[in-house]
């Protein structure tokens, strides 16, 4: 070959490989790459013409333009007699392509096992290397699940310097993958591993407390117990993770653990298990932990702020936690927090729009109906503006109209239609003097339960139009006394007409009674459905009786059902560390105090 390319003579020399692989009836070359400047050396069998060509080229350590160099090609292909080859070029076993690969993890990637032990001889501090994605070969051979190659880098690993690791921590990789087996194998060889944090400061045992992976909260729990009582970086307990994501199988394998759950309390706010659960808006954690007697404890205790679970779910607004915590008796709905209020007083100083959500409406119908007194003690400690009319936010003037003519169309549809009905007389009428021009329909119950209903919606109608008409003045206060007092009227249009059709449709069908009968169960199912809204919004119902207080929560429930999906998407949360980079730093950290919350100026923290 030296004699068919002289000295200088390029040309020769590029087609030299060419007649040598013709020669050996293979490719020397297998593929060029357009977008490097180099040619991809990966031929399938070994020659002393092959190892002429690598040991000579003077450009196996350049790149092209994805970064890779021949060493890259050959450990993502496997081949290891051309990486050995290669590896005689020095500095080659440490470039990086532009993903931020080393030969290393391209070996690691394709689980080329041979290879990689070749690649740790040659260079095993690169085990310790990020790539752009924040993965180190021990992470790579955790999401490839690739066991005999994760055990052979556990090797190459110092146990004096697991700090040095960059980039996502194995552990956490094998939690979020669900590998048990590999977490049983780092327990073993690496214990080490398990002392790393996340940016978040949060342990391993954070992170299937967040996802709900049981094995690995049963494995971590029991081989490293420590770790369930460190907190993150934003003061949370593994538990309180569970808490705020709803996993209560998580929260039941934890709680075993620790034989005094009213001491697991976070860091910042000094709140418990139920306090994290009332405020992200957990209903069946709270459920579970208001039926555990053991549990029994946390139910009005207070945290840092003075506030209670009661509390805490009302400042977030969640009516299904406050729903079971208000009919349990052993919640004290009399205690007051730092700033002397109740939970209705939070409600009274936040509730200040005439136009609040169906879900802070029925939030306050909630602590009503259950009896939630008000603090005695607000007025003593509180400045009090006199000349001031309950510190109001100022009524969007434009907007009341609005709805002041949306309650007037319909009141004027109703008088409408319930005028035509009067006049429009179905049946037939009596011939015979003095009945002459008579319906012959007068003498029927139901025929009298239309006239009525048909009269009351019609006047009712007539009423919240004429009230309706105060909204003429320009005074914001005016016209929301108009819309409240119209409310009444108009509700009771809408109920009468409603019982007046179903009244005619049964007159007219009744000698076909399976028909009456249907038409009758679907108009009181349909009147039901308009008075049960209409309570859940405006009325606050009784708590004392038993049947009214089973009225009562079915009419909340409905309400809360039609209000889910917000509350689901303000109780929904994201940790800070799902994975993140590592923090070598493991346990408690220090945390700067929270700044207190001011409820009375409606600048509260939650």
């Amino acid at each position: 070959m030296a004699g068919e390319s002289g000295e200088g003579d390029v040309d020769n020399f590029i087609e030299a490989p060419g007649k040598y692989s013709a020669e050996e009836r293979g490719p020397l070359v297998r593929d060029y790459k357009r977008t490097g400047p180099f040619w991809e050396i990966v031929p399938p069998h070994r020659s002393r013409h092959q190892e002429w060509l690598i040991r000579d080229m003077r450009r196996t350590t350049k790149a092209n333009f994805q970064g890779d160099t021949a060493l890259h090609v050959a450990a993502r292909a496997g081949k290891i007699h051309t990486a050995k080859l290669l590896l005689d070029s020095d500095g080659i076993v440490g470039m990086a392509n532009n993903a931020g690969n080393t030969a290393l993890h391209e070996a690691v990637k394709n689980s080329h096992y041979e290879l990689t032990r070749m690649l740790l001889n040659r260079g095993s501090n690169l085990v310790y290397e990020e790539n752009r994605e924040r993965k180190c070969p021990l992470y790579l051979a955790v999401e490839m699940g690739d066991l005999r190659s994760l055990v052979l880098l556990m090797e190459a690993v110092d146990g004096e310097k697991v700090s040095l690791l960059e980039g996502m921590s194995p552990v956490h990789g094998a939690v979020m993958h669900e590998r048990i087996e590999m977490l049983k194998e780092m327990s073993k060889q690496k214990k080490e591993l398990f002392y790393l944090s996340d940016v978040g400061g949060g342990t391993p045992l954070h992170l299937p407390a967040y996802a709900n992976y049981i094995d690995g909260v049963k494995f971590l729990v029991n081989e490293f117990t420590s770790s369930a009582v460190e907190y993150d970086k934003e003061g949370y307990l593994p538990i309180h993770i569970a808490c705020k994501m709803g996993h209560l199988e998580t929260i039941k394998e934890l709680i075993q653990h620790w034989p005094f759950p009213e001491e697991l309390l976070n860091f910042k706010e000094g709140q418990n298990i139920l306090h994290v659960a009332a405020k992200y808006g957990r209903a069946s954690i709270v459920k579970y932990i208001l039926g555990n007697l053991e549990l029994e404890k946390l139910i009005n205790v207070k945290d840092k702020e003075g506030n209670t679970p009661l509390h805490l779910a009302t400042l977030q607004w969640q009516p299904e936690v406050l729903l079971s915590l208000t009919r349990d008796n052993r919640v004290d709905l009399k205690l007051v927090n730092n700033g002397n209020l109740t939970a209705l007083d939070i409600v009274d100083e936040q509730l200040k729009k005439v136009d609040a959500p169906l879900q802070q409406s029925i939030t306050r119908t909630i602590l009503l109906s259950a009896g939630a007194p008000r603090s005695k003690d607000k007025a003593i400690c509180q400045s009090k503006d006199l000349g001031q009319e309950n510190d109001l936010e100022p009524l969007d003037l434009d907007r009341l109209k609005d709805e002041i003519n949306s309650h007037m169309i319909v009141a004027t549809v109703i008088a409408a239609m319930t005028f035509a009905a009067g006049f429009s007389i179905f049946g037939a009428y009596n011939d015979s003097e003095p009945d002459a021009g008579i319906t012959t329909l007068l003498n029927k119950p139901m025929y009298d339960v239309f006239v009525i209903c048909n009269t009351v919606a019609m006047f009712s109608s007539i009423i919240s139009i004429v009230i309706i008409l105060w909204r003429q003045i320009n005074d914001s206060h005016a016209v929301l006394h108009a819309l409240e007092k119209a409310r009444q009227p108009l509700l009771t249009a809408l109920a009468t007409m409603s019982m007046a059709f179903m009244a005619g449709v049964y007159v007219t069908v009744s000698k076909c009674t399976w028909i009456a009968i249907l038409a009758l169960i679907i108009g009181s199912t349909a009147l039901f459905v308009i008075l049960s809204l209409y309570m859940a919004l405006f009325v606050p119902l009784g708590y004392n009786c038993r049947l009214v207080q089973f009225f009562a929560d079915y009419i909340i429930r409905a309400g809360i059902s039609i209000s889910r999906s917000v509350t689901v998407e303000r109780a929904t949360w994201q940790p800070h560390y799902p994975l993140g980079i590592l923090n070598p730093s493991a346990g408690c950290p220090e945390i700067d105090p929270i700044p207190a919350t001011n409820v009375i100026d409606g600048n509260s923290k939650y």
